[in-house]
């Protein structure tokens, strides 16, 4: 097989890859204006009137960027040189919580079971926090009282108040951004759909190889809105540890049948 103009498709997928086990470690599937850039440092050689004799080019380097359609909490763990944190039965993580709740008999009842100690809630009027009431053994004018899950709201409290406090999940996801951990070195696969162009039926697979990449950390912008997109960059880089032919390589591209 010896092809070569094709129409691209569309790339399908990309993974990142443990360099230790080779495990598939996140998984981006929605992706949006890939882009795969390659530059090089150029150096002039002149002769003694300065004209050019060549042009020699050292340091090449290799990028991928994109945008995935959807936020990604996989994109996001890497992004932050972090673990994405499971919760289970055993290992909980603690999930803060707001809730807008409507009295009834003079009480409320929460969604979860508070994790720690509710010390205020908040009357509201007009949508807007009002009057502020503490913690008390016993619900009183100034004061309310909290067993289990349910809250006995202040003598004459009507209406809706606000509350916010935490409860302990088994069901959530946790990713931490701390100051001291960055990006990993990972493995990356990129796969995309070729078609020939005299015969659209005709499909191939192509794949861009990385063996070793790492999300570019300088600069990362999540948009926090329903239509923003979660976008990345990847630097690839060869493998020094590597002696045969293939550790020079920044990345392949693979187009099969």
């Amino acid at each position: 097989m010896n092809v070569n103009e094709l129409i691209l498709d569309k790339v399908r997928s990309l993974i990142f890859t443990d360099l230790s086990d080779g495990s598939v470690i996140g998984r981006l599937t929605k992706l949006e204006e890939p882009s795969l850039q390659t530059a090089a440092e150029g150096e002039d050689i002149t002769d003694a009137q300065g004209a050019l004799i060549t042009k020699l080019f050292r340091a090449k380097t290799g990028k991928f960027t994109a945008n995935n359609s959807l936020f990604s909490v996989d994109l996001l763990a890497l992004q932050y040189g972090a673990d994405k944190e499971l919760a289970s039965e055993s290992d909980k993580i603690i999930v803060p919580i707001e809730e807008i709740l409507t009295v009834e008999n003079g009480k409320v009842t929460l969604s979860h079971m508070p994790a720690g100690e509710i010390k205020h809630i908040y009357k509201l009027e007009n949508g807007q926090l009002a009057t502020k009431y503490t913690l008390g053994a016993a619900a009183s004018a100034s004061e309310f009282a909290v067993s289990d899950q349910e809250i006995t709201v202040p003598t004459d409290v009507t209406g809706k108040i606000y509350v916010e406090y935490e409860y302990e999940s088994a069901n959530a996801v946790r990713v931490r951004n701390s100051a001291d951990k960055f990006p990993e070195t990972v493995g990356v696969k990129i796969f995309a759909i070729f078609r020939d162009m005299c015969n659209e039926n005709i499909k191939y697979a192509g794949t861009i190889v990385a063996k070793r990449g790492k999300i570019d950390s300088s600069a990362i912008e999540t948009a926090l809105t329903g239509t923003g997109k979660h976008s990345f960059s990847i630097d690839f880089m060869k493998d020094y540890c590597d002696d045969s032919m293939e550790g020079t390589d920044l990345f392949s591209v693979i187009v099969a049948e």
